[in-house]
């Protein structure tokens, strides 16, 4: 049987700050739903989410920071990449089958602008081509 090739992965941290605990608790439950989200909570309009992702995916975490709200909806965030400390998720596991129509966030990969140009799609949807 052949091995699959195996990606290059990081974790990252996501902190975030929002208005008031009910985004942060919508958001969080967005993350929780992604196959790179190792951990999410919030407390009070705090979120906290730990990632593991492709090498070739930190500009997806890293855009977060850069503009939380036009992102996921957080109003102000922090990304932070670990050096030392290896998280597993849903896609490190090799436990995610590309077979959705919509990104379990609910993302529509046809319709999203970086679509192919630089992002492959979800690993969870039909659509991705990584």
């Amino acid at each position: 049987m052949k091995k699959k090739k195996q990606l290059k992965s990081i974790s990252g941290i996501l902190l975030g700050r929002t208005a008031n605990s009910s985004k942060a608790k919508a958001i969080a439950g967005f993350f929780r739903k992604c196959p790179y989200c190792a951990f999410c909570t919030h407390v009070g309009c705090t979120l906290i989410a730990t990632f593991s992702l492709p090498y070739q995916h930190r500009w997806w975490l890293s855009s977060i920071q850069k503009h939380p709200q036009e992102t996921v909806g957080l109003d102000r965030a922090e990304v932070f990449f670990a050096k030392r400390i290896e998280v597993s998720s849903l896609w490190k596991a090799g436990a995610v089958k590309p077979h959705l129509k919509k990104a379990p966030c609910g993302a529509d990969c046809q319709k999203c602008p970086v679509y192919r140009k630089k992002c492959p799609g979800c690993i969870a949807t039909k659509y991705y081509s990584g």
